[in-house]
């Protein structure tokens, strides 16, 4: 099955969120000038997918993707990729390379990033210790997929890669194993 589009599956996200009165919790749209600065930084694009992602909203406020991952900022994936190449980027080969772009982050060094230099990459994880620990699931196969699966767990209310989601009563926006 082919997932939605990113910015229709974004919509359905915003419209569950909207429904609980979280909405707020989302950051505005990055602009172009702010995904330019990051991308100067960084040295390279991102990767579309990432890039219409930030044009929805330039991080995710308290709102995770399953697990925990929140979306990073455009200043947050520049942060955070500079830590991540400046600590495992030594080594033959390096344990994060300089084309691992991190577009979310669990809070505790973990990211999940996506590989500019291979465009039809899925997601990889890339935790605090350099290991990565994501399963098969097919949510993780790709940006698009990842919200489009989030999107219909949060609608249906059906677990996700064994996560569900949060409850509505719940003002911390985690996913619950």
């Amino acid at each position: 099955m082919e997932p939605a589009p990113l910015g229709e599956s974004w919509q359905r996200v915003e419209r569950w969120l909207e429904e609980r009165g979280s909405a707020r919790e989302l950051a505005p749209a990055a602009t172009p000038a702010d995904i330019a600065r990051a991308e100067e930084q960084l040295g390279t694009r991102l990767h579309p997918d990432h890039a219409l992602l930030l044009l929805g909203h330039n991080g995710s406020g308290s709102f995770c993707l399953p697990p925990c991952y929140r979306i990073l900022s455009t200043e947050e994936v520049v942060t955070d990729w500079r830590s991540k190449t400046k600590v495992w980027g030594d080594g033959s080969p390096p344990a994060y390379a300089p084309e691992w772009i991190p577009f979310a982050s669990d809070g505790t060094g973990g990211v999940l990033h996506l590989d500019v230099s291979r465009p039809h990459e899925r997601i990889h994880e890339h935790d605090k210790l350099g290991a990565s620990h994501l399963s098969s699931h097919p949510m993780w196969a790709s940006l698009p997929a990842l919200l489009h699966c989030t999107a219909d767990a949060l609608e249906t209310g059906r677990y996700l890669d064994g996560y569900r989601r949060p409850g509505d009563d719940s003002s911390f926006l985690l996913w619950e194993y």
